[in-house]
């Protein structure tokens, strides 16, 4: 029984290493005749368990590349610790939100000395940061009656 069971693994092993050769072997000719590149490999000259064993990897790299890319875009937008924003409060009353710090603003303003090639400092006003405010408006709110059936 364990016989029959070994060389049943083995001939399916086979089937799937031929399989995969010929598919290799198909997309070095497709990759010959579009792109004119000769890769150079023989896949019938590899045996059984590299094949296999370069397809798992293969399959492994995939899996994980999906995952990651999966379940990393849901990780992304999440920010842990994040302070509760000042519009999340009451939806009736309108918040401002200034979009500089008064420090950031100061050194916005001050004139930048430059060296030149030549070793002479050259002063250069920066223009002005205008301050701009944003009013966030409230969401108008929809009223939903119950309809019951008849």
């Amino acid at each position: 029984m364990a016989g029959d069971l070994r060389g049943f693994a083995l001939e399916k092993a086979e089937l799937l290493s031929s399989r995969l050769k010929e598919l290799l072997s198909s997309g070095q000719g497709y990759v010959r005749a579009q792109f004119g590149v000769d890769l150079g490999l023989k896949p019938e000259l590899y045996p059984t368990w590299v094949i296999l064993s370069t397809a798992a990897v293969a399959l492994l790299l995939l899996l994980g590349l999906s995952r990651a890319a999966v379940f990393g875009g849901l990780l992304v937008g999440k920010k842990r610790g994040s302070p509760v924003t000042p519009g999340s409060g009451e939806p009736g009353k309108a918040t401002f939100v200034k979009a500089t710090k008064p420090e950031e603003q100061k050194k916005r303003n001050k004139k930048k000395t430059l060296e030149k090639s030549n070793g002479q400092p050259v002063t250069v006003a920066q223009e002005e940061v205008k301050v701009t405010e944003t009013v966030s408006k409230p969401a108008p709110q929809i009223k939903t009656e119950k309809v019951w059936p008849r």
